[in-house]
């Protein structure tokens, strides 16, 4: 949990209008959905992303009788996928699982940059390199805004936000997890944690600006490869 409001929604609109010309495969049944979960969740990719969430974990589908669309909602029972009849194509099963796996991340909008590009990253895996494509030029003419990849840990894990987070938290208090260099643009092998606020970025975005106390620390922005936001008593409490 995040110590400020959740950020406004701001694509929602544009990104369901860039994907109504692709709905994927049709899967009438809820049976022929959960077996497409089953491949997503069980994949090498799903599991390099989202190793918290296993098939152990997936959501429960329901028919959606009387819904006037698919959603992804947690529920007491855990989480669910709501999927109407004209609703079930891999395309809104994958829109959906995005949702599950980003759950955690409240501190970033449902529709936003981060989720527009692990959407795009999930159609090129399961649906294809043509549909991806064609999903990156439906983003760009309903002028979706895309996040950039995800960075690699050190634990071998993929990790999508850092820069959608830093966006949208200028002077903000973050933890920013870089892989330490030689000087000469090499790896170490090592890491470190800058716990600073963000004051911007420096020359073509190439440096992120910190701020810890009096101390300006400037982290090189190939370096960083996840951002998380820190509980902050500066911030306004949720009301």
């Amino acid at each position: 949990m995040t110590d400020a409001r959740p950020p406004r929604d701001a694509q929602r609109r544009r990104v369901y209008l860039a994907e109504t010309p692709l709905p994927g495969r049709k899967l009438p049944a809820l049976d022929q959905c959960a077996a497409f979960v089953d491949t997503v969740v069980g994949s090498l990719w799903w599991e390099l992303r989202f190793p918290h969430l296993t098939m152990a974990d997936v959501p429960r589908l329901r028919p959606g009788h009387g819904a006037r669309q698919a959603f992804y909602c947690e529920l007491p029972s855990g989480p669910a996928i709501t999927l109407p009849r004209r609703y079930r194509t891999t395309g809104v099963v994958l829109h959906e699982l995005c949702h599950w796996a980003l759950a955690r991340d409240d501190d970033l909008p449902n529709h936003g940059r981060t989720f527009a590009r692990l959407l795009l990253d999930a159609t090129e895996e399961f649906g294809g390199a043509p549909r991806a494509d064609a999903l990156a030029e439906s983003y760009r003419a309903q002028r979706v805004h895309v996040a950039k990849p995800p960075r690699l840990g050190p634990d071998g894990r993929l990790r999508y936000g850092w820069d959608e987070r830093l966006r949208l938290g200028r002077g903000r208090l973050f933890d920013v997890h870089c892989h330490d260099g030689d000087g000469n643009g090499n790896s170490t092998g090592t890491t470190t944690c800058v716990r600073a606020r963000f004051d911007g970025w420096g020359r073509g975005g190439a440096t992120l600006r910190l701020r810890r106390q009096d101390e300006t620390v400037v982290v090189r922005a190939s370096s960083v490869w996840d951002v998380r936001r820190v509980p902050d008593a500066r911030a306004t409490p949720r009301r």
